[in-house]
């Protein structure tokens, strides 16, 4: 999965400048997710139906299933962030395109402006790889205007390097970054481990394990 956050301040084009990427990107045989981070509250249950009185009972996650969507409400945990989500959620995806994050650093970023005076508005990231604009002008990172939505499609599959772990550890619902050494000294040993077992594909490509406490506490759970 390959993904990139489109920041900048408010009313300038955000949300149409991804919504046009997802479809340039659909149109090339891509499948696309979003990522919106607000900076407000905001509330998409119902008060009174029955996925919010199962919250405000006290479930952690709640969810909705339809014949073609599925709606998820989970808590929000203090440790959740952009990343975790987007690794956690989106890894089906071959491109996640985040709404906000300015202060993400896992993210490489897009700054959309209407022209040079909103540029001069916002210190651009380290990380920052282009910026998008209404109006030419010159700019120390590459310039896109809004209508070059195919060009910039192009950069950014050129650009952008995927996201996806070789090795992902999660420990009580907690992504937890690995380095790229750990990774493939994790992803190595488990591989031989598989191989000396019966059954197993000569190349698996996809090795889930699950590994339960087993605890006092764990024996009294359903």
């Amino acid at each position: 999965m390959k993904a990139v956050a489109i920041i900048g301040a408010s009313d300038t084009g955000k949300t149409r400048l991804i919504t046009a990427l997802v479809e340039e990107l659909k149109k090339r045989g891509l499948t696309c997710g979003v990522l919106k981070k607000a900076n407000h509250e905001i509330e998409l249950d119902v008060e009174g139906k029955d996925s919010w009185q199962f919250i405000r009972a006290g479930a952690e996650i709640s969810a909705v299933m339809t014949d073609e969507k599925l709606f998820l409400i989970k808590k929000r945990r203090g440790h959740d962030t952009l990343l975790e989500t987007a690794l956690d959620k989106f890894s089906g995806v071959d491109f996640l395109l985040v709404e906000g994050g300015k202060r993400e650093s896992a993210f490489k970023k897009i700054l959309r402006v209407h022209n040079d005076d909103d540029h001069n508005l916002i210190s651009p990231p380290e990380d920052l790889i282009a910026v998008v604009s209404d109006e030419p002008f010159s700019s120390p990172f590459p310039l896109f205007l809004a209508e070059e939505v195919e060009k910039l499609t192009e950069f950014l599959l050129n650009v952008l390097e995927p996201m996806e772990p070789l090795v992902k550890l999660k420990v009580d619902g907690q992504v937890i970054p690995l380095n790229s050494f750990v990774q493939n000294l994790v992803a190595e040993t488990i591989k031989g481990m598989v191989r000396a077992l019966k059954g197993v594909p000569g190349s698996p490509e996809n090795i889930i394990i699950e590994v339960r406490g087993g605890g006092k506490d764990e024996k009294n759970k359903p």
